[in-house]
């Protein structure tokens, strides 16, 4: 587990740094999932690409999903896609330029790319025609969301983010230098719900704590997985504890 993780951050690092380094390969997406009839899946040209996006849903409340690093709508939004209340949602799952199914162009990692899939998650929003839009966005979709939140205030209704940092550490000035999104987060406006995972290997605690001091009225949410003792009838023989999952906030 610990070699899993530490190679998961090493990943996070080469990627941030490969804007001095390019020609870092994001992996080809596969064919697009069977969710069935209800989700469309489609390209909008936006910003001179060509974006693709997942859609389902007809309520009167949009709802943008943002993927994290290397992630796109399908691979990172199945449960919300399928389960997100369709009358009251309209949910549109994308792939940022690069990424996915939005190829091309290929990935790359220019020092303004947050700014940048900023600008094309609310330039695709703006192409469908929507009104207003709130946002759930994890890891490198949370930073994007919060950008997007700070540049378009009157656009942006909600947002939910998990897993988001707002600056790099110290330790990580030699790789990576530079603000990520910290100085915007005052200009934020829109109800915002700050999701943390306790046990997050990359993202640790003290971030969540910075974004939920400066975004204005914000609400944080440490969560974590914890086991939980299994009732007598379903132990199996010899095992006195089994996990068991469940987010407790």
């Amino acid at each position: 587990m610990a070699a899993a993780l530490g190679a998961r951050a090493a990943r996070r690092l080469r990627l941030l740094l490969s804007a001095l380094k390019p020609g870092i390969q994001v992996p080809r997406a596969g064919p697009a999932a069977a969710f069935g009839s209800s989700v469309t899946s489609a390209k909008a040209e936006v910003n001179g690409v060509h974006l693709h996006y997942l859609r389902t849903g007809d309520g009167e409340h949009a709802v943008l999903l943002l993927p994290g690093m290397l992630g796109s709508g399908e691979t990172d939004f199945g449960p919300q896609i399928e389960k997100l209340n369709k009358k009251l949602f309209t949910v549109v799952a994308w792939d940022p330029r690069g990424y996915g199914h939005s190829r091309p162009p290929d990935r790359d990692f220019p020092v303004d790319f947050f700014e940048r899939d900023a600008k094309d998650a609310i330039g695709l929003m703006k192409t469908l025609k929507f009104k207003k839009v709130s946002l759930l966005g994890w890891s490198d979709g949370g930073i994007t969301a919060l950008i997007a939140a700070a540049w378009y205030p009157s656009y942006v209704s909600k947002m939910v983010i998990w897993g988001a940092n707002a600056y790099v550490t110290e330790q990580d000035a030699e790789i990576y230098q530079g603000s990520i999104c910290r100085d915007l987060l005052p200009l934020v406006q829109c109800p915002t719900l700050i999701v943390h995972g306790e046990k997050d290997p990359l993202v640790p605690r003290f971030h969540a704590d910075f974004l939920h001091r400066h975004v204005r009225g914000s609400r944080l949410k440490h969560v974590h997985l914890r086991e939980e003792p299994v009732p007598q009838n379903h132990r199996r023989a010899g095992s006195a504890r089994q996990p068991r999952a469940r987010w407790r906030a």
